[in-house]
């Protein structure tokens, strides 16, 4: 087999790999993104200095946060909106790859603390989910 012929083979591959890659994170966010909303954040755990972006869905009565780009359609974490309670909002100590514009905003969930880094627009949809009641929760309160 010539040199030449082995070296189409090998960029085939590539290419075959590459488009399989990029179908299966076209799938998986199509997959995600059925049925909730879905938005841009990058988090901050407590005591580190990186924020990871990531994908964040409101999910019925708690807060999912899927990593950008990973093999796994589960959620990397999942906060209950009861014990979810956020800070006030701030600008990053430096920017953010792929929010320009992002506030940030300590988050505390029981004993863990950790920061998120959105979009005004969606630090403000993820205040409003926060702070409003689900559908037939606390109905009979007068």
């Amino acid at each position: 087999m010539s040199p030449v012929v082995s070296a189409e083979i090998v960029a085939g591959a590539l290419i075959l790999l590459a488009v399989i890659a990029l179908t299966y994170i076209f799938i998986r966010r199509r997959l995600l993104s059925s049925g909730a909303p879905l938005m841009l954040c990058a988090l901050q755990p407590h005591g580190r200095s990186q924020y990871r972006l990531g994908l964040l869905r409101f999910s019925g009565g708690s807060l999912e946060w899927f990593t950008l780009i990973g093999p796994s359609p589960r959620p990397a974490r999942t906060w209950e909106r009861p014990r979810l309670e956020l800070g006030p909002p701030g600008q990053p100590e430096a920017a953010i790859a792929g929010l320009p514009e992002a506030v940030t905003v300590e988050c505390h969930y029981g004993s863990d603390t950790f920061s998120m880094a959105l979009a005004p627009a969606a630090y403000t949809a993820m205040r409003s989910w926060l702070e409003s009641s689900p559908p037939g929760f606390n109905v009979n309160v007068a």
